[in-house]
């Protein structure tokens, strides 16, 4: 009977562990439409990708003096994206500096881009694990602007969110949170949905 008990205790553990790392959170479609097949991005994509600008950030006293600037948070979105995106495809020029989207439209051209994926973020969030909790979270929100260079057209915008604590035990998280290790894991989402699926 002993032994059953910390057997069931040891896989209630681990299944409290990974459905922590599990919530993915949510990519939605707020302009334009899904990809259609002929729109879908391929190992051959040539992609410019741009940093739209940082977000805000919660703190403990947001709700009396409001969000305060995340600094630094577009560069450390777009980073988690040039990193997935070059395992995609060898054809991704990074752009860190913060230009606007007609600006990057025109860049891209001369770059002879087929798309470029501008990046804004919006909220990026990171208390110390033991301070996170319900109204104080790991928080990342970046909108990703995906646009064909050749007609300068807007294919589709979504809204990648995603807030939650690392699960914790006596007070203690388990894991290390922040919103780099979520924006991952919706950025991965995204690159499901938007590369053909040969080249996954």
């Amino acid at each position: 009977m002993k032994n059953y008990f910390s057997k069931f205790s040891l896989i209630l553990g681990i299944i409290l562990i990974i459905s922590g790392c599990a919530n993915t959170g949510r990519t939605y479609v707020i302009r334009g439409e899904k990809l259609h097949d002929d729109r879908l991005l391929t190992n051959k994509s040539a992609i410019y990708l741009v940093n739209g600008g940082d977000g805000r950030k919660g703190t403990y006293l947001s709700a009396f003096v409001g969000e305060e600037t995340a600094v630094g948070s577009g560069e450390s979105a777009v980073n988690i994206e040039f990193e997935q995106l070059r395992n995609r495809t060898s054809k991704v020029i990074l752009e860190k500096t913060i230009i606007t989207e007609d600006k990057a439209l025109e860049i891209a051209k001369m770059n002879q881009s087929d798309y470029l994926l501008y990046s804004r973020t919006e909220k990026w969030t990171d208390p110390l694990g033991i301070n996170c909790s319900e109204i104080y979270l790991d928080e990342a929100v970046v909108l990703i602007s995906l646009y064909s260079v050749e007609d300068k057209k807007l294919l589709q915008t979504s809204r990648l969110s995603n807030a939650n604590c690392p699960n914790k035990l006596n007070g203690m998280p388990l894991r290390p949170g922040s919103p780099e290790r979520l924006f991952e894991e919706l950025f991965a989402n995204w690159l499901t949905d938007s590369f053909a699926k040969e080249h996954i």
